[in-house]
């Protein structure tokens, strides 16, 4: 009778941490990743966390051309298959092995999963 009761909470301890779950990785552990003009590269990851709805960008410069906002364009669908798109901007400095780290709550709770659709820099220079 005794086991019961343990059985329970071993069971919603499992199935919590389930539910908090992995990250789901955009781009790989340590890859090369460029804007698509190739004026910025970075080497890095980025994840997202599904429970807490979190995208994590953990990276270096590689490469970069100057200071400015690199523009990370993610995009996802839902259950009923509305597409979702969100934007994460960085502002980096443009110097070698710059760290570039940043995270982003999404406004979309419904996507548990997301892609990359683009990646964009825009130069400071080119802003004044």
């Amino acid at each position: 009778m005794r086991r019961l009761p343990i059985a329970f909470l071993v069971y919603v301890f499992a199935a919590t941490v389930a539910f908090a779950g992995p990250s789901d990785t955009i781009i790989g552990k340590n890859a090369l990743f460029c804007d698509d003009n190739d004026q910025v590269c970075l080497r890095g990851t980025l994840s997202y966390y599904g429970n807490p709805r979190l995208l994590d960008l953990r990276s270096r410069v590689q490469r970069a051309q100057g200071p400015g906002v690199l523009k990370i364009r993610l995009v996802g669908q839902n259950t009923d298959g509305h597409t979702r798109r969100t934007t994460l901007e960085v502002r980096i400095r443009g110097h070698y092995s710059e760290i570039v780290n940043d995270k982003l709550i999404t406004d979309h709770p419904d996507v548990y999963s997301w892609r990359l659709d683009s990646i964009s820099f825009e130069s400071d220079a080119v802003a004044n």
